[in-house]
């Protein structure tokens, strides 16, 4: 497993652009707020997921930012981590969900009508990342995009409970195939 996270690091590193380092980025609070490509939204979404003690459930439609997968595949090591992407931009060409399914990640397909569009982020049951923010490399470094943390108690349980029944609709992945 060590081979394949240093390969995984090395790999993410090739062809990234060069960026601020999470350390570097101060740990969100209630309300902060982020807006792409201008701000380190990457690095303090980063930041966020590294700041977990217990759990991260996370519901995105599209994941190819490799510091942030980087950074999942080290904390499921310590820490529950849950992730429902969907079905169909989970399979396209620069998807990072192989890696995560690969490194034992726990990874559904969103089940519902259309897309599952969300883009969240929910550590430890206490905070919650939201907003247009897509968990991509473009996202980061090209699009107009935004992110908001919040760590209102009511609001949080509404994300929560969101995430729960996504995650039991969700279908598992038994078998992943690339197109």
């Amino acid at each position: 497993m060590e081979k394949f996270l240093i390969v995984l690091l090395f790999w993410s590193c090739l062809g990234s652009p060069v960026r601020a380092a999470p350390e570097t980025v101060p740990l969100p609070k209630n309300g902060d707020t982020c807006f792409s490509p201008d701000q380190p939204c990457a690095e303090r979404l980063t930041k966020f997921i590294m700041s977990a003690k217990k759990s991260i459930d996370i519901a995105i439609y599209d994941i190819t930012l490799d510091q942030l997968v980087h950074q999942l595949i080290l904390q499921s090591k310590r820490v529950r981590v849950r992730i429902v992407v969907d079905r169909r931009q989970a399979k396209e060409r620069y998807s990072l969900v192989p890696l995560l399914l690969k490194a034992g990640v726990k990874v559904r397909y969103g089940r519902q009508r259309g897309i599952m569009h969300n883009k969240f982020t929910i550590v430890d049951d206490k905070m919650v990342e939201t907003g247009s923010f897509n968990y991509t490399n473009d996202a980061s470094t090209r699009n107009q995009e935004n992110q908001v943390y919040l760590a209102r108690p009511g609001t949080v349980e509404r994300y929560k409970t969101r995430f729960e029944r996504m995650w039991r609709a969700a279908t598992p992945i038994k078998q992943f195939r690339v197109r």
